[in-house]
């Protein structure tokens, strides 16, 4: 179970960064490019700060093992990038149409 966490946050978090690469080297630089970035970097904050409550509260209320918070550490950090890559894509989509 521990693995299958380990393989889909890794997966997700290569999707997240690769969307986010790819979109810095094509369309970063412009001016709506950076708002894009912005938006989706106010997106990712939001899971960065949810995920940092939650393991606090995790360490103090349950005792975890050190496999369980490198599992967790493991989905944050995935979610938190590929917040970022989606959030990049919808954003860039909704700048596109306006």
């Amino acid at each position: 179970m521990i693995a299958a966490i380990y393989i889909l946050s890794t997966l997700l978090g290569v999707l997240g960064i690769g969307l986010y690469l790819g979109f810095i080297t094509s369309e970063g630089k412009g001016e709506q490019g950076k708002m894009v970035l912005v938006q989706a970097a106010q997106v990712a904050f939001v899971f960065i700060f949810l995920g940092f409550a939650f393991h606090l509260l995790f360490f103090e209320f349950a005792n975890p093992t050190i496999e369980q918070i490198r599992a967790t550490l493991t989905a944050w950090m995935g979610l938190v990038f590929v917040s970022n890559g989606l959030s990049i894509l919808i954003f860039r989509k909704k700048m596109r149409s306006e």
